[in-house]
């Protein structure tokens, strides 16, 4: 039978018993790849994601990736934000681990398989040349949302499949905040044509040369956070009101302002480019405050679907 992906050092309970078998100090667990180990706890095999900081003399900064029981099942324990946390490694390096694929679809949401299903379902196709794209297409198409708790058994079906919830908007707030959102990128381009965003660029410019002078570097500068709750409501009035107060062009500007290689003057370009941005990251908070959902979506593992 054909296989995507070469056998993974972990594939079942009895692999992860000859592996095991081997390990010098179990407290510690056995080095599977640099980034995982392998631990026992009670009869269940867990596999772990060293994190960063991780210290060999205990069990600090690791994260249970899966978990392998005596009965065949496998089972992934962490929560989406755990796991989020995690992808940039297991995305590219998983299944090279253990028999499970995954990849992101959408903000802290993924889609897992197990490798041997897949495996099974493209060989059962009769046009054994297009194996390949058979195999990703299949898990496009039977691949399951992650949620914590996901389990698979011996023959790599998912058993307890959860779906994410749509949730529901309000039509007319929804045509409110889009207006409003309108508004707002207007505004600030207004501005930018008659040379106003200039202005505000020369002085944050000129505040951050004090700032270097005094001997302080771009790390120490504390730019704007549009999540604290000071500036969040300096954003959102000024949404609300389109009205843009100096203090809030300001704080704009500063935080619209490259400073990967030192202070820099932000261009007109550079401050428009940063609406979509902050707009990006703070698009569903502003929603929600705007009323704009009825009930909020949810991911699979029960978590507000940002998007």
């Amino acid at each position: 039978m054909s296989s995507y992906f070469s056998k993974p050092l972990l594939e079942d309970y009895a692999d992860c018993e000859r592996m095991f078998s081997t390990c010098r100090t179990p407290a510690r667990g056995k080095p599977i790849r640099t980034w995982c180990r392998l631990y026992k706890e009670d009869d269940v095999y867990v596999l772990k994601y060293m994190m960063w900081g991780w210290s060999d003399g205990g069990n600090q900064n690791v994260m249970p990736i899966a978990e392998f029981h005596p009965d065949g099942r496998i089972v992934l324990p962490s929560d989406s934000t755990n796991w989020q946390g995690m992808h940039a490694s297991l995305a590219m390096a998983l299944h090279n681990a253990i028999p499970i694929v995954t990849e992101r679809m959408g903000k802290g949401r993924y889609r897992i398989a197990h490798t041997k299903y897949l495996d099974k379902i493209a060989n059962e196709k009769p046009d054994k040349e297009y194996f390949y794209s058979v195999w990703w297409q299949s898990f496009k198409e039977i691949g399951t949302e992650y949620f914590a708790g996901m389990t698979f058994n011996k023959e790599g079906i998912c058993t307890n499949v959860q779906h994410a919830v749509t949730g529901e908007i309000d039509a007319e707030k929804r045509r409110v905040w889009l207006r409003m959102l309108r508004r707002f990128k207007r505004g600030l381009k207004a501005r930018a044509k008659v040379g106003a965003l200039q202005q505000h660029a020369k002085r944050i410019y000129d505040k951050h040369a004090e700032m270097e002078r005094k001997g302080q570097n771009r790390w120490q500068w504390q730019l704007p956070n549009w999540r604290s709750k000071t500036y969040y409501s300096m954003l959102k009035q000024a949404m609300e009101t389109n009205e843009f107060t100096p203090e809030f062009l300001d704080a704009f500007v500063e935080s619209a302002t490259p400073n990967t290689y030192g202070n820099q003057l932000a261009t007109d370009a550079h401050i428009l480019q940063h609406v979509d941005t902050v707009m990006s990251d703070m698009s569903y908070d502003l929603r929600k405050d705007f009323g704009v959902f009825i009930q909020e979506p949810l991911t699979a593992d029960g978590k507000v679907m940002q998007r």
